[in-house]
This record gives structure tokens, C-alpha cells and sequence, in this order.
């Protein structure tokens, strides 16, 4: 789903109350007033507020997507498309520190079994193409084989994961992109 414009300010409204205040608080009405609108104006653009968090999954899907497929068509070693991919995660949170507290908290999609599908779907999707991109990298002698592809993707994805927290919870207070850079220079250490 391509969104309006006055949609994406609908959905960039959504994470930023998410992030403060948890989604308990995401009604139309706290939306109306962050965007400064109707609450009337909400609802010419999504029908209810379910539809705008499964807007704002799709929205972070749509991004991560994007990524993964321009590291297919790159001519990139194998070790540079998961790099690729995982700075591009760190330069987007950097700029959008909500996006990163909404996205890595499990808490806030946990009690709504429609969100918890569509997170995990992400998440799979996700995690076969980088599963993929490692399975290429074992076969060209590029990522260690004598480990598991699977195991190798939550080495590096769980590291990436508690880093982000870690982040989140120190309120964005150091780095993130050169924290990133320094634990990526550890992980191709184990890798190779």
C-alpha cells in the first residue's frame, strides 16, 4: 500500500504517540490532535485505528524490503550485502529514534494477535533473505560453514537487536551507527 501524504503524517503521528506513550494511547482522537486535524479528517484516510498500525507495519516491511532488494541486484560479497543492510537499519533509526523503539519492542504488538502475525511475518520474510544472502556467502567460502545459516542469522540479528534496545533504552544517548560499525567488525571476525 503507497501512501498519501496525509497518510504517512497519520503514520509518523501513530509511531511518535507509540513511542511516548505506548499504544494504549494511540485512539484517533490523541492522532487528530499531533497531526492537527479532525478526528472526521482521520477517518477519510484509514477506517480505524487497526488499519493504521497494520499502515505502519506495512511501512516498516515496505523500507526493510526495499533494502534486501537492492542487495540482490548489488554486486556485492556477501558479507557487504548483510552490512548493507544492517547500516542502512542503523543510519534509519539514528534518524528516526521513534521508529526504533516502536519497531524493537515486543510489548507493544504482544496483546493483539493480528499484529503479532504480521510482526512475525516481517520478521520471517526478512530472515530468509538473510538467511539466503548467508547460505551464498558459505558456499562461496566467504562465511564460515561449519555453522549453521540459521544460527549464524540470530548471531548477527540478536547482536543487532539488543544493541538497538540497549539504545532505545539509554535514550538514544550514544551512537548508534559507530556502536554498529564496531560490533559489525566482530561479527565478520566470527564469520569468516
Amino acid at each position: 500500500m503507497i501512501l498519501t501524504e496525509r497518510q504517512s503524517q497519520i503514520v509518523d503521528a501513530a509511531i511518535k504517540l507509540i513511542a511516548e506513550q505506548g499504544i494504549q494511547n494511540l485512539t484517533i482522537k490523541n492522532l487528530s490532535g499531533i497531526v492537527g486535524i479532525s478526528d472526521a479528517a482521520i477517518y477519510r484516510h484509514f477506517n480505524s485505528k487497526d488499519e493504521i498500525v497494520m499502515a505502519m507495519l506495512n511501512h516498516f516491511d515496505t523500507i526493510s524490503g526495499f533494502v534486501l532488494s537492492e542487495t540482490e541486484t548489488d554486486d556485492l560479497s556477501s558479507l557487504d550485502k548483510i552490512k548493507k543492510f544492517l547500516f542502512d537499519r542503523y543510519k534509519r533509526f539514528s534518524e528516526n529514534p521513534k521508529a526504533a523503539r516502536v519497531m524493537f519492542s515486543e510489548e507493544v504488538f504482544k496483546n493483539d494477535e493480528r499484529y503479532t502475525e504480521k510482526m512475525l511475518s516481517i520478521m520471517h520474510q526478512h530472515g530468509e533473505s538473510i538467511r539466503g544472502i548467508i547460505l551464498e556467502g558459505q558456499k562461496n567460502g566467504e562465511i564460515r560453514s561449519d555453522i549453521p545459516a540459521k544460527q549464524l542469522f540470530i548471531l548477527i540479528f540478536g547482536s543487532m537487536r539488543l544493541l538497538i534496545t540497549q539504545w532505545n533504552m539509554r535514550d538514544a544517548s550514544f551512537d548508534l551507527s559507530r556502536e554498529g560499525a564496531e560490533l559489525w567488525d566482530s561479527i565478520c571476525k566470527m564469520l569468516k
